[in-house]
């Protein structure tokens, strides 16, 4: 099926030709550019274009006797390309863009328009690379799961199982996997650090040593982070040229933060975003998985996103796995409510979106705007 239709409904020409990697006859033509330019990787060292990528009988995994450059060119990569490249997506690996292309909603495909610089069909490399290398973690979110914290492993009492133990605690293998990482570095246009909590992951500062070491000058560094750790290699990495840093921020009320982000301190955590703003030479972006416990908070998010010069962005709650979804998750999920519901938030975000304090800079404003506006397109059923 072609879905690259459906796909363009929701490139937005008035923002995404902001972008100076924007090309409209390309975009319009390939219906997800992930496969063209990244590489996910996690900590059992699984390989995907994204991490929306569904894991079938089609698995990629880098190991010592198989490189990430050998991994980019695997013929897994080659059928979602051609896919891809064709307007249609991978029935098998591409399932949860392709429900949301049904059901008429904004894919994620839309979030690979901006990853990884320049877009080209034949990139000899991964442009971005993503890690997600261990589920290392200081917090407890109240949607997590052990696969992405080891504060719910140990409660679950799962620290010690197999699942969600990290290949790279095996020092031969983080440091094969690091060499590897060094031989291709300076062809990467971005690296991007997820957890768990990434500045709490000893294999983080190790990669970044080795990046210190090899100093590509045209490498790109994201961070997605709680925003609780602020130490001294912390602040040098803040400081550096073209580094970014995504806060998961999920609620700025004093009330509703502890209640969602598990141990964490949100007067913490705000110090240490006022210090990335003072400091870090590139925007720095807040995101929010939107649940009943804050998305009445979403007009003043945007607001307080727009005055402090942020880039805003959502996730959408999903089953993670490993915990009991109908008693502790669904509740509090926006999604899995009835048409009625869905269509009173819709109204309600309508109205109040006249409320949202605006920026004078108009790129934020059209950044921001656009991905308030796309959260309400996705509460269609």
């Amino acid at each position: 099926m072609n879905y690259v239709d459906i796909i363009n409904k929701y490139r937005i020409e008035g923002v995404y030709s902001l972008s100076r990697y924007w090309n409209e006859k390309i975009h319009k033509n390939v219906s997800c550019w992930a496969p063209f330019q990244a590489m996910h990787i996690n900590k059992k060292g699984k390989i995907k274009p994204c991490p929306f990528s569904m894991q079938s009988r089609y698995r990629i995994h880098w190991s010592p006797e198989k490189s990430l450059k050998e991994c980019w060119n695997d013929m897994v990569y080659e059928e979602m390309r051609n896919e891809c490249i064709s307007g249609s997506l991978h029935n098998e690996l591409c399932e949860y863009c392709i429900k949301q292309c049904m059901q008429n909603k904004p894919p994620s495909s839309l979030d690979y328009d901006f990853v990884g610089g320049k877009k080209k069909l034949d990139h000899q490399y991964p442009k971005e690379i993503e890690l997600e290398l261990s589920n290392t973690c200081n917090y407890m979110c109240d949607a997590c799961s052990p696969w992405c914290s080891s504060q719910w492993a140990e409660k679950l009492g799962l620290s010690e199982d197999p699942k969600f133990k990290s290949i790279f605690d095996d020092p031969l293998l983080k440091e094969a996997f690091i060499e590897d990482l060094r031989s291709i570095i300076h062809h990467v246009y971005r690296i991007n650090f997820t957890g768990g909590e990434p500045f709490a992951q000893r294999i983080v500062y190790d990669i970044l040593k080795m990046i210190e070491e090899e100093d590509p000058k045209n490498l790109n560094i994201h961070f997605t982070t709680n925003g609780s750790v602020m130490n001294g290699a912390v602040k040098r990495i803040i400081k550096r040229k073209k580094t970014r840093f995504t806060v998961s921020l999920d609620s700025i009320n004093p009330k509703t933060y502890p209640t969602i982000r598990v141990n964490g301190k949100l007067e913490n955590v705000m110090n240490n975003i006022q210090y990335m703003l003072n400091n870090c030479d590139e925007r720095v972006g807040a995101s929010f998985v939107l649940s009943k416990k804050n998305i009445k908070e979403l007009p003043e998010i945007l607001s307080w996103c727009n005055e402090k010069g942020i880039i805003f962005s959502y996730h959408i709650l999903e089953n993670m796995g490993y915990r009991d979804w109908e008693k502790e998750i669904k509740p509090i999920c926006i999604e899995a409510e009835e048409k009625e519901y869905l269509t009173s938030l819709k109204n309600w975000l309508l109205e109040n979106r006249y409320s949202i304090r605006l920026p004078l800079d108009y790129w934020l404003y059209e950044t921001n705007m656009k991905m308030y506006d796309q959260y309400i397109e996705r509460l269609n059923k």
